[in-house]
């Protein structure tokens, strides 16, 4: 049986600011993938948030970019917003960016990530999964810990040491500043690991959207949800907050080895209070709200496996362990440091990645008052009592 993985998440509203979706909202979701599962559109699903983030995370049979599938999880962001804006709740709507798409809701504003495959092969009799939910950041922030885990031995022995892995992968990379149409290109690793590398160094540009297995070439092993807000609706609305699935074991990579880039490196990303820091993303157990001083970009990742029927194991959450304790502390005071620098040089992002406009228009006002100062004059020698002529 062929099936596909669909994760897709939104911000459709939240009490008391950008904190999580209410325990309504939540309600809401939950009823839509019951009712969805019980008339057999859906084969399994389950809902979660990161921050105020919701996402479907579905198993069904009607392949990616599937447009049922992807109105079932439009209108189910259009009842949850109904549901924001009767609790009178912030941002209701928010990453619902265009009027009534009528098919693939790829592009009009929520996080689409998907991946299909065939169930449970002879090269591989079990499928697991992993599905990674970011929020207060950008798409980009997936590019190094892929480049780790997917191109560095230093970070990842499987590449050595297992037979499939070491056959390479294809990676896909887009560039997101195209709007018009999908601009992508396909990188081979390991041999082009540093025309890899030279791309992803500038998430906020280009971002691994996928990467499929060589020595398997039709199983895909990652998909990102790579697409930016701004290209969408012309002006930002906040940060992407993309989604990922991460399939592993047997022929991909262990769990222990796709964990691995978070527990070590502390990734500094654009993101924050008001999208508009540069921040280390906080690795954060699932159904976590946004609560602390600083809006951290935050990470959850849940692993599932699949049966037979292609229903979902039960749900193991991966940084509710008390090893991300020792992660978590060391983020937060590597933010703090950054936060101290107030908002000088790259303690913010960059111009073109400021969520408000806010510093637009104090540019545009600077730019206005200043004039081109008279030349001076020039000495006519450089011995003294030379003299001075003019300019």
């Amino acid at each position: 049986m062929r099936v596909t993985l669909s994760a897709i998440k939104a911000d459709t509203g939240s009490p008391a600011g950008h904190t999580k979706p209410s325990d309504g909202m939540i309600a809401a979701a939950q009823q839509a993938v019951q009712s969805a599962r019980a008339r057999g559109f859906l084969l399994d699903g389950r809902v979660t948030y990161t921050g105020d983030d919701l996402c479907l995370t579905m198993v069904h049979t009607h392949g990616s970019g599937s447009d049922p599938v992807h109105q079932f999880a439009w209108r189910t962001f259009l009842e949850m917003t109904d549901v924001a804006k009767q609790e009178g709740l912030y941002g209701a709507g928010q990453d619902l960016l265009v009027d009534a798409p009528s098919g693939n809701i790829r592009g009009a504003g929520p996080g689409v990530a998907e991946i299909s495959f065939e169930l449970l092969p002879k090269h591989r009799p079990a499928e697991t999964f992993m599905v990674w939910t970011g929020d207060k950041c950008a798409p980009g922030m997936f590019n190094l810990p892929m480049y780790l885990l997917f191109a560095d031995p230093m970070h990842n022995g499987g590449l050595l040491l297992s037979p499939d892995l070491y056959k390479g992968f294809t990676a896909t990379v887009i560039d997101m500043n195209h709007a018009a149409a999908d601009r992508v290109t396909q990188i081979q690793l390991p041999e082009e690991h540093l025309l890899l590398a030279a791309a992803l160094r500038n998430p906020d540009r280009f971002a691994v959207e996928s990467i499929h297995s060589r020595a398997y070439p039709d199983e895909q092993i990652v998909s990102v949800a790579a697409t930016r807000l701004h290209n969408i609706k012309g002006v930002y609305t906040g940060k992407d907050d993309p989604c990922a699935i991460v399939r592993t074991q047997r022929i991909f990579p262990a769990p222990e080895e796709v964990l691995e880039p978070w527990l070590t490196i502390d990734q500094i990303v654009t993101g924050d209070c008001r999208g508009s820091h540069n921040m280390p993303i906080m690795p954060a157990p699932i159904n976590t709200a946004v609560t602390g001083a600083y809006c951290f970009p935050i990470i959850s990742a849940v692993g599932y496996s699949l049966n037979g029927d292609g229903k979902l194991s039960e749900a193991i959450d991966f940084f509710d362990n008390p090893i991300w304790d020792g992660v978590r502390a060391r983020v937060q005071a590597k933010g703090a440091d950054l936060r101290r620098q107030g908002f000088f040089g790259v303690a913010m992002a960059s111009q073109e990645e400021q969520a408000y406009t806010g510093l637009q228009e104090r540019d545009q006002e600077l730019d206005g008052r200043f004039s081109l100062r008279a030349p001076q004059p020039v000495l006519a020698g450089r011995g003294e009592g030379a003299a001075v002529t003019a300019g």
